[in-house]
């Protein structure tokens, strides 16, 4: 592989080497069409090796000359050789997911449709919509609960109009799952988190601080509440599904019998939250540290 080849790199321990090429010779591997037809051939099987005639046969091409120097020309950047025939690298699943998603092929706009279910701060009418790869969901009639995020516009014909605004938001929790975790949805990269103290006109739904996510590779961004991280810890999440609330498949705006957190200043320096639901005689709270992470999370069964 062409490019530079970095061991032992910066923050990293002992035994990681890393191979790079340049973004302009990995690219260039993708402008031909015979090229961009094997990918797409054996996506059609991402799980499977497919056999060199095999290959040959899905993308169409007769000259197994000419086939082969475009396949040899894949390998090792999009593509691997097995013992049972040819198979998609990492690289290349990543290549036709792009494909079926339309990430560099489509663009839509969706106009407004209104969203089943209502604010869980002011109970007023909720309404999604789509434009610019981006979806937004928010209320009618408050401008406390609202929501912008990327969304695949590949994607966007895998649902009813109907289901789309569930869709958006389950598609926001997966993303949002993976920056609490610390990866960046952009590139993968290492993201790490902050609380930001917010005051007089910057609050939102009465929240003392909000968090904030960056990546250190490619400086991808993203806010959220401040309360975020404690709606990922299993601890919440398992408190939320006992009071009619499954966050593997509701919608966010609909907390079951929980009510919308709690959420106040734990401490200024550190700047800590404090973040409580409660549903009926029982509460859950978490601590959400200065980084965004969760410190403790305990539950009280006799709240009042």
């Amino acid at each position: 592989m062409e490019g530079d080849t970095g061991t032992d790199g910066e923050g990293n321990g002992g035994g990681i080497t890393v191979e790079r090429q340049s973004p302009e010779a990995a690219f260039a591997l993708l402008g031909d069409e015979t090229r961009v037809g094997i990918l797409q051939a054996l996506g059609e099987t991402p799980d499977e090796p497919v056999p060199f005639a095999e290959l040959q046969g899905r993308v169409g091409m007769r000259d197994s000359g000419g086939f082969n120097y475009h396949l040899g020309k894949l390998r090792g950047s999009f593509v691997r050789r097995t013992d049972e025939g040819y198979e998609l690298t990492y690289a290349g699943r990543q290549v036709v997911g792009a494909i079926y998603a339309g990430t560099y092929t489509a663009n839509a706009t969706v106009e407004a449709i209104p969203v089943e279910g209502e604010c869980p701060v002011c109970g007023g009418g909720l309404v999604a919509g789509y434009a610019e790869e981006t979806a937004r969901m928010n209320c009618t009639e408050c401008e406390e609960w609202h929501n912008e995020f990327g969304f695949p516009p590949g994607s966007l014909d895998q649902f009813s109009r109907e289901e789309l605004p569930v869709a958006f938001d389950r598609w926001m929790q997966h993303v949002f799952g993976g920056i609490v975790a610390g990866f960046c949805y952009t590139c993968a990269g290492r993201m790490e988190g902050r609380l930001v103290r917010d005051e007089g006109d910057e609050r939102v739904a009465g929240m003392p601080a909000h968090a904030e996510f960056a990546c250190g590779r490619c400086g991808s961004t993203a806010r959220a509440s401040g309360a975020i991280a404690a709606m990922f810890h299993p601890g919440v999440r398992g408190f939320l599904f006992e009071h009619g609330f499954d966050p593997s498949t509701e919608p966010s705006w609909a907390l079951g019998d929980a009510s919308l957190p709690d959420v106040s200043l734990r401490s200024t320096d550190p700047l800590r939250l404090t973040v409580r639901f409660e549903a009926g005689s029982e509460s859950v709270t978490a601590v959400v540290e200065a980084d965004t992470s969760v410190g403790a999370v305990e539950r009280d069964d006799d709240a009042v």
